[in-house]
């Protein structure tokens, strides 16, 4: 992340990208809008939310310094998700034609754009999926998006901004976090999260994915 993040700051410092600066509240685009480019956050923070069926937003992500989001706008393709400032802000909007042209004079861009992409549809893709779930997945599922995101073991983040980010109060985040701890999968230092076991959260994970398939398997079948 750190050498992504490089990147693009080198990217706007040369030219590239139109600099915006928005306010707390700001909408930056509509779930369903037409696209005409996509964003790199180099201050403040997005939240990245979707309207379900039944018409209520849900907060599936927040987008901190360093990271692109709106990569679904390239090409005037439609936006995946509403995005949403949370404090002050500021932005750099990549246009089509400003993406083209830096593709053009650094190809590796291409490349970063694209991972990027791919990363994105299938948080998004999960996150949408485990919405509804208990509060331990939901939870096991944002602590290894921020994994996959930042490629760090260590994450620095409060549990009362945990129980704001997933939608639950700080003691369930506590409680939670120490049957994490018990478990071997993280460990609680200096009010940091230290992720000890990778493959047994995803595991966890996995387990709620699988039982949800069942079910709608199950419905289907009756």
């Amino acid at each position: 992340m750190n050498q992504i993040r490089h990147n693009w700051d080198l990217y706007v410092s040369n030219g590239f990208g139109e600099k915006k600066v928005f306010k707390k509240n700001k909408v930056l685009f509509h779930q369903g809008e037409t696209g005409k480019g996509f964003y790199y956050l180099t201050e403040g923070e997005v939240k990245i939310s979707v309207i379900s069926n039944e018409g209520h937003e849900r907060t599936i992500d927040y987008v901190r310094q360093g990271e692109l989001l709106g990569e679904q706008g390239f090409m005037n393709n439609s936006y995946a998700t509403t995005a949403k400032t949370t404090t002050s802000s500021t932005l750099y909007f990549f246009s089509n034609q400003t993406f083209n042209s830096l593709c053009s004079e650094i190809p590796e861009a291409s490349i970063m754009f694209t991972n990027s992409l791919i990363l994105k549809v299938r948080l998004l893709a999960e996150s949408i999926v485990i919405i509804n779930a208990p509060a331990e997945y939901r939870l096991a599922h944002f602590l290894y998006k921020l994994y996959r995101k930042t490629g760090g073991h260590n994450l620095k983040m409060s549990q009362i901004a945990l129980g704001h980010y997933i939608g639950t109060s700080r003691i369930t985040i506590y409680k939670i976090l120490k049957q994490l701890e018990e478990k071997g999968i993280i460990e609680l230092k200096n009010g940091d999260i230290q992720l000890l076991n990778i493959q047994k959260l995803e595991s966890m994970i996995n387990l709620f994915f699988h039982s949800s398939a069942n079910s709608e398997i199950q419905k289907i079948n009756n």
